[in-house]
Parts: C-alpha cells; sequence; structure tokens
C-alpha cells in the first residue's frame, strides 16, 4: 500500500507568520548573514516585514574596521573586511551598502570607522566615497556619531565630512581644515582630537608671527569659542616618528601645552578621555613649532615634577588603555619597555597635574591582557605608578581584564605556586559581570564573526583614608575558563588569600 504523502496544514503557517514574536525569533537567526539570505525575504509579506525590521534596528549603528596585519606590507593584502563584528567581503560592499539605503530605508545614526587606512590606498579612498554615496546617501541629517572616516579623507576634510560634522553630537577626529571651517555655534557631546592636530596647530600659528605675543593671538583666533563640547577625547600616539640632530627615532613626540590650555579653556571642557593608541595614521612628525621656543613643550613619558599645575578643574578623566601596547606595559611592571624615552611611569601623575581632578578611570583592553607579567607584580605596580606623586583627595578606579593562568601561578615557589592577592589590598564583597566581543590574534584564519564572551570580576581595593585615596581595582577573568578550570580544592582551601580562590 503506497502511503499519501504529508498534507501541510496551512493554519499551521499563519499562525506563525501572524504571530509577531515567534516570526521575530526566526527571522533574528537569519539577520546577521542577511547578505547571504536575502531569498528568504520572498517566503512571504510577513517575512519580509519582519525581515527589513530587524536589518533597519540591527544596522542603524555601523562599525566598519579593518582587523590583522597591515595590507601596506606586500603580500597581506585581504579580501575582507569586519563590518558589524563579522568578515564581509569587500567586492560585497558597495551592493551591501547600496541595499541597506535603498531597500531596506536604513537611517545610519552612528558609523565608527577603525584602521581602515592600513588597507591598500584604492580600497580606502574608494571605501571612503561609498560610506558617503551608498551608506548616508540623502541622510545625513540622520548621522549624529561619526568617528574615525577623516583618517581615510585623501582631502583632510572633504565637503561631505565637513557637512556631518557640523550636524554630529560625536565627532571625530577633528580636521585642521573643518576646524577652520566652523564659525557659528555649535556643541559636541564628545569631540575627538588627535596629537598630530595639536602639532598642526601649533605650527600653523608659528607660521604666521615673528614672535611670541604675535603667534598667541594666532592661536586665540585659531581656537574660537564657536565650538564647545561636553568630554574632550584625546588620540595620543604611543610612538611617532622623527628626526633629532640628524638621527631617526621613534617614540613620543612634544605636544604644545598652550594649544591644549586653550581648547579646554574656549570650548568649556568638562571631561577628559585619553586614548592611547599603539597604531595610528599619523606617525610623522612636523616639529616646525620647537624651534621657535613659543610653546611649552611636554610628553607623557616626561618626569612629572617638569609639569606645571594647571588651575583649570576638570570633572572626570577616563583614560582608555583598549588599543594601548606600551602604556599598558608599563603599567603592568615598571621594567618592561627596553626603550627609555617611551617608558610611561609618570603617565598618571602628568595627567593629574595636566588636568586637576579628583575621579580617574581607567580601561585596560579585553584582547591585550598578555602584555603585562605576573598579576601579583601588576596590581603592586598599579598601585607604584598611580600614588608616585602621593595623590591626595583621589579616586581611581581601574578595569583589568587578565588570563586565567595569571590567577593560578605567583611570584614565587611558596604557597605552592598561587598568586596571592598582596597585602596592601583588601577584598571588597563586590562582583561583576560584563559581555565582551572580542577576537583571537590569528584573525586570518580566525572567525568569521566576533565571540561573544561573559567576564566575570572582584574587586580589590586599597584606601587610605588619612591621604582621601582610594584605588578600586576590578579584575576580570573568562566565565568560561573558570568553568573549565581543574584545581583541587582542598588545595584552594589551605590558601584561603588565593587569588584563585576569591574568583571560586
Amino acid at each position: 500500500m503506497i502511503s499519501s504523502p504529508p498534507i501541510f496544514d496551512e493554519s499551521l503557517g499563519s499562525k506563525v507568520f501572524n504571530n509577531p514574536h515567534l516570526l521575530e525569533a526566526i527571522v533574528s537567526f537569519l539577520i546577521p548573514n542577511c547578505e547571504n539570505n536575502l531569498t528568504t525575504r520572498l517566503i512571504n509579506k510577513s517575512f519580509n516585514s519582519m525581515f527589513l525590521q530587524l536589518i533597519r534596528r540591527s544596522h542603524r549603528k555601523m562599525k566598519i574596521e579593518f582587523i590583522g596585519n597591515t595590507e601596506l606590507v606586500e603580500g597581506c593584502e585581504k579580501d575582507w573586511i569586519f563590518i558589524n563584528y563579522r568578515k564581509i567581503k569587500k567586492s560585497l560592499i558597495p551592493g551591501y551598502f547600496r541595499f541597506l539605503n535603498k531597500v531596506v530605508g536604513v537611517k545610519v545614526e552612528e558609523i565608527i570607522t577603525k584602521n581602515l587606512w592600513m588597507t591598500k590606498y584604492t580600497f580606502f579612498t574608494h571605501l571612503h566615497d561609498v560610506i558617503h554615496s551608498l551608506l548616508i546617501g540623502s541622510n545625513r541629517g540622520s548621522v549624529r556619531k561619526l568617528i574615525g572616516l577623516e583618517e581615510i579623507c585623501i582631502f583632510d576634510g572633504c565637503q561631505d565630512c565637513a557637512n556631518i560634522s557640523r550636524k554630529c553630537v560625536e565627532y571625530g577626529p577633528l580636521n585642521f581644515k573643518v576646524l577652520q571651517a566652523i564659525k557659528h555655534p555649535i556643541h559636541y557631546k564628545r569631540l575627538y582630537v588627535s596629537d598630530g592636530l595639536l602639532e598642526t596647530i601649533a605650527n600653523y600659528c608659528t607660521r604666521r608671527s615673528t614672535n611670541k605675543e604675535g603667534c598667541f593671538n594666532v592661536l586665540d583666533e585659531t581656537i574660537l569659542p564657536s565650538i564647545s563640547c561636553e568630554t574632550l577625547v584625546l588620540w595620543i600616539n604611543e610612538r611617532r616618528d622623527f628626526w633629532e640632530n640628524g638621527v631617526f627615532r621613534r617614540g613620543r613626540f612634544p605636544i604644545p601645552r598652550e594649544v591644549l590650555d586653550v581648547i579646554i579653556k574656549k570650548w568649556n571642557v568638562n571631561s577628559i578621555e585619553i586614548r592611547m593608541i599603539y597604531r595610528a595614521c599619523e606617525t610623522k612628525c612636523n616639529g616646525e613649532w620647537l624651534g621657535t621656543g613659543y610653546f611649552t613643550k611636554f610628553k607623557f613619558n616626561d618626569p612629572y615634577f617638569t609639569i606645571d599645575k594647571s588651575d583649570k578643574r576638570i570633572d572626570n578623566i577616563y583614560v582608555n588603555l583598549s588599543v594601548s601596547s606600551i602604556c599598558t606595559r608599563s603599567l603592568g611592571y615598571s621594567d618592561a619597555v627596553p626603550w627609555e624615552d617611551t617608558k610611561f611611569k609618570n603617565f598618571f601623575p602628568i595627567i593629574r597635574r595636566l588636568f586637576p581632578t579628583r575621579k580617574l578611570s581607567i580601561v585596560c583592553s579585553h584582547w591585550r591582557y598578555g602584555d603585562c607579567g605576573s598579576l601579583e607584580g601588576f596590581m603592586k605596580n598599579v598601585l607604584n605608578v598611580i600614588q608616585l606623586e602621593k595623590q591626595q583627595k583621589f579616586e581611581v578606579d581601574v578595569q583589568f581584564f587578565t588570563d586565567i593562568s595569571k590567577l593560578k601561578w605567583g611570584d614565587s615557589e611558596e604557597n605552592e605556586g598561587f598568586a596571592e592577592t598582596p597585602s596592601e589590598y583588601t577584598v571588597t564583597c563586590d562582583r561583576f559581570e560584563c559581555i565582551l566581543k572580542s577576537l583571537p590574534f590569528d584573525v586570518e584564519h580566525g572567525p568569521e564573526r566576533y565571540d561573544i564572551i561573559k567576564w566575570i570580576g572582584r574587586r580589590f581595593q586599597v584606601k587610605d583614608i588619612e591621604m582621601d585615596f582610594t584605588l578600586n581595582l576590578d579584575i576580570y577573568v573568562k566565565q568560561h575558563e573558570l568553568r573549565e578550570l581543574n584545581i583541587n580544592k582542598r588545595l584552594i582551601e589551605k590558601h584561603p588569600n588565593s587569588l584563585i580562590g576569591l574568583f571560586m
């Protein structure tokens, strides 16, 4: 007897497609690879409507970044970049952006580009134009945040970039050409300024004057109060290329103090973020301003006592070390960096002299945590570096992400090798959780998208009531590494002060 084929119950399909919650759950699985699942839109009208709705929602914020070894090196060219945390083939990008703009109707509100200058010149110049023409299109008024695109603007501030800069509440890095074009009042929540711009302004003022007074008059006319910003984000290169007495050098390069001071004062800056960058597009220096002696020069690795204290109080200082290498290592242990002119042991006392504040927050990288030595050594050195000038009335919060192995093994063979909490610290009852996206170092052959990783944190505190000083050091480890850990519980009970025991 031949069995009859199963009868499809159309009412079941209707129940699925008429249930917005169930439909959204189904379509959500397809959105991460939407450019490869476009045919699913043809299933029916409800499916198509939900598909486009979710794409519009997930693409209001766009992060476009290059990760890996620079393509400026022969043989390192890649056929992909990352967009919204997953690999996209370069050849698909124009069609992908056109689909988002014309078919889906996405009005992008935030665009962050990162390290695109490390791709081939022909690619990043074309990508700059495609972002403006196809991704943004006629929706310039919708863009409220534009970060990084100036780095691949070959005209040093084209008309498209300049037009958007006047509509954003978060913008940067600010270009000198764009700065000069801003004449009418504009307020930014966050404005990004690089050390390269500070240098350009100093050179500009120097060329247009014959003495110090004239130079500062030009500076006053260049930095106008028409700009105001709540938070000034400083992009500081950890190393730059320059010539000194006929010798090529790579390291820290001086910053003109008065240019920075005038910006902070005239733009009514309340908070400052300092982002230390190991690899940046602005590496070559032009130290024309140094020869005149008009400006006070300083570096973030100068002896802190050579820096005069500012009288302008700043509400909050935030130090971002997520893309740092040298500064992070200097924070981890004092003799980490072999080049004397790039050590940053004076970094934090200098920050407080430049920007007087009672509150400092430091966030370390969650993917370069291998830069530091032992965790015990790191904890001791963080305290020493921050308290180098015996800071008073000061609260410091540090977020540090580490490998599970640093919790297990200490500096000595005592205590059976377990890393222990330094005596200067007490452990609070606070426990923290955070979820971060990250990639392995080998992105060339790595996953097609970022991993989503849950981190577990504990707070270690140093409190000096007499000095009114508090250091909160929050140390995070990956949750899945803790779960996979195989350590004898009796050993942990035997060493109650062990770092690993505090996380178990």
